[in-house]
């Protein structure tokens, strides 16, 4: 049995924080992990901008509620589970994630979780500082083969330890600097990609 592992936010969905940004006009939540490759440090900025300008838990799960999945996500995660598990690892949270993995289908999603106080996020939990690669490794731990995709440096966890893993909507400046790593522009090609590295797929 396989599992693809998908990151969400840049490979499936839009980023949550830059729609933050956008409803705003706050640009400061423009950044992401392709800008600061540390979670830790990139939520700390986050929510130092939050307590700044008193912005709440439902001015996220707002945005959230807004986006749709990236053009072709819908039906190239159908054609994906009609060949393997599909798993979302990301470094999302469980409380502003909802709405969009309504509009996947409910995937297993595994990512972390805000500590909320009256609306008020007042700080966050991370399941583990490697979580992607963790899930992975305890995937491969009962017998199954894992293929990952994702767009930023927090995804190279997961091609560290998966059979097979690709770049898929990766700025340049990231994909360059690991030219090891196939990468995509398109679903198509990923899910060919995924099928060519398949033991299990005709």
């Amino acid at each position: 049995m396989e599992i693809v592992c998908f990151d969400m936010e840049g490979t499936l969905t839009p980023e949550i924080w830059e729609k933050v940004a956008c409803n705003t006009g706050i640009e400061e939540f423009n950044k992401t992990t392709r800008d600061i490759p540390d979670y830790g440090e990139l939520m700390d900025f986050r929510l130092d901008i939050m307590k700044a300008n008193g912005l709440k838990l439902s001015d996220i799960k707002k945005a959230s509620n807004e986006l749709d999945l990236l053009p072709g996500a819908e039906s190239f995660l159908a054609n994906i589970r009609e060949k393997f598990q599909v798993v979302i690892l990301s470094d999302t949270f469980h409380e502003i994630a909802q709405p969009l993995m309504k509009k996947m289908g409910f995937p297993l999603l595994l990512c972390h979780n805000l500590e909320v106080i009256n609306d008020e996020v007042v700080s966050y939990k991370l399941r583990n500082k490697k979580a992607k690669k963790q899930a992975i490794q305890g995937f491969q731990s009962m017998g199954y083969r894992c293929l990952a995709a994702g767009d930023s440096y927090n995804d190279l966890q997961m091609f560290e330890v998966a059979e097979k893993g690709f770049f898929i909507n990766a700025p340049k400046k990231i994909s360059n600097n690991y030219p090891e790593i196939e990468s995509f522009d398109n679903y198509k090609d990923l899910e060919r990609g995924l099928l060519s590295n398949s033991l299990f797929q005709e």
